[in-house]
Parts: C-alpha cells; sequence; structure tokens
C-alpha cells in the first residue's frame, strides 16, 4: 500500500463505494498486512464509510424533495356505501 498524502478518489456511486469499502474490510480482516499498510487501509476505510454516509444523506434529501408534501403520510378514509 502507499503511504502518499494525495487523497484517493471515492468512488462515484453507492454500490460501487459500498463494494471498494467491503473489499478494504475484507483485506484488514486477513491481517497479512503490515502495520503501516494496515493503518492507511483502515484510513481509506474511514473515507469510504464517511463518503457512503453522504451519498445515502443526499439521496434522502432528495427522495424528500421530491416526494414534497406528499412525503407526509395521508389518513386513510372509509368507503361509504353506494
Amino acid at each position: 500500500m502507499n503511504n502518499e498524502s494525495s487523497p484517493v478518489e471515492a468512488p462515484a456511486d453507492f454500490a460501487s463505494t459500498l463494494d471498494a469499502l467491503e473489499e478494504t474490510v475484507r483485506r484488514l480482516e486477513e491481517g497479512q498486512l503490515g502495520l503501516e499498510d494496515s493503518v492507511a487501509l483502515f484510513q481509506r476505510g474511514m473515507e469510504l464509510s464517511r463518503h457512503a454516509e453522504t451519498q445515502l444523506l443526499t439521496a434522502r434529501q432528495t427522495v424528500e424533495i421530491l416526494l414534497g408534501e406528499d412525503a407526509l403520510p395521508t389518513p386513510l378514509t372509509q368507503e361509504e356505501d353506494v
């Protein structure tokens, strides 16, 4: 693993972010890395986790905007017999 200070780009979509995070966790769980590489990979995992959280928040806000007032639950009414 490279210890450069330049940030690594985060995946553009949530599924790719989640895949990258799962791969990071898998590599850490293998326990085959040295201390420096493990710390760097852990840092990358934390960055991916924050990025995924931001993606989810953005998606939630978009859905709330799209739903607008429809986001509020509407009461059920009983149909009248005709």
